[in-house]
């Protein structure tokens, strides 16, 4: 049985693994093009693979879905998003309600002032539960 690669003739991964992908986030082959890659797996670049990136990217690809789902395919072509790589590129990780380790453009501030500041006030608060709460409300699966 022939992978897909093998199918289609074409080689959908990069060489460290990741999956080839369009700003779009769509495939890199037009044979493709209703498959859509968020997350990790993609090989776009932007930093880091940080789950807030994988979620911003989700939120292209349903909006790009959306857009694919309401065109007249006949008549246009869907005008896409791009990715545009995500203005968040840092990580913080509270240590308790005080204390915590931020690493922001590649630039690590563990166990200082500033790491500690920063984490505490932006996260170690509810550790974003407030901000989680607006995509989860409590009776969404009722």
């Amino acid at each position: 049985m022939a992978t897909l690669e093998q199918h289609l003739g074409t080689s959908l991964r990069e060489k460290n693994g990741t999956i080839k992908v369009k700003p779009t986030l769509q495939l890199a082959t037009n044979a493709l093009s209703n498959i859509f890659v968020a997350g990790d797996v993609n090989s776009l670049p932007g930093g880091a693979k940080y789950a807030v990136k994988a979620g911003e990217q989700a939120q292209l690809v349903a909006a790009n879905l959306i857009t694919m789902i309401n065109c007249d395919t006949k008549s246009a072509k869907p005008v896409l998003q791009n990715w545009d790589g995500s203005v968040m590129n840092m990580i913080a990780v509270p240590i308790g309600k005080s204390l915590g380790v931020l690493q922001a453009s590649g630039i690590a501030f563990g166990k200082s002032c500033v790491g500690d500041i920063v984490v505490s006030r932006v996260k170690a608060k509810d550790y974003f539960v407030s901000k989680r709460a607006k995509e989860f409300p409590p009776n969404a699966n009722a």
